[in-house]
């Protein structure tokens, strides 16, 4: 998949910044031509944090048997961070206050990126922009 230019950059900042991971050192390097890209498949190092996609609000209300409760995902991102020997997480979620507030209480090293987030990411980068 490839995405536009700007969210990359949005993206490559972030992961910079909260989560102490860059395209070079991950050796994830992007070749604006996706064509050219030949990476063999598993030569990304990777960064050094767990990576979630925690779904919650409308998805539940047809996945309820595949979603776990909230503490049950707390559980799980516990058991994957002491398995990989990782000290950081990064969780992607459209929950509520209360979830992420559920989160940040029981994982210390939780880096919540929620819509508000990207979007004021998105309103620098375009201020910067036009600067």
């Amino acid at each position: 998949m490839v995405f536009a230019k700007h969210l990359r950059i949005i993206g490559d900042e972030f992961r910079a910044k909260y989560l102490n991971s860059t395209d070079k050192q991950d050796q994830t390097l992007y070749n604006e031509d996706w064509t050219r890209m030949k990476n063999r498949l598993g030569s990304a190092k990777g960064a050094p944090y767990l990576g979630v996609h925690l779904r919650r609000k409308d998805f539940i209300w047809g996945h309820r048997e595949d979603v776990p409760s909230l503490k049950g995902a707390v559980k799980k991102i516990h058991s994957l961070m002491k398995k990989h020997k990782l000290q950081q997480v990064f969780v992607a979620t459209d929950a509520d206050g209360e979830g992420t507030d559920t989160i940040k209480k029981t994982e210390k090293n939780f880096v919540p990126t929620m819509w508000e987030d990207l979007h004021n990411a998105a309103q620098m980068f375009t201020q910067r922009k036009k600067a």
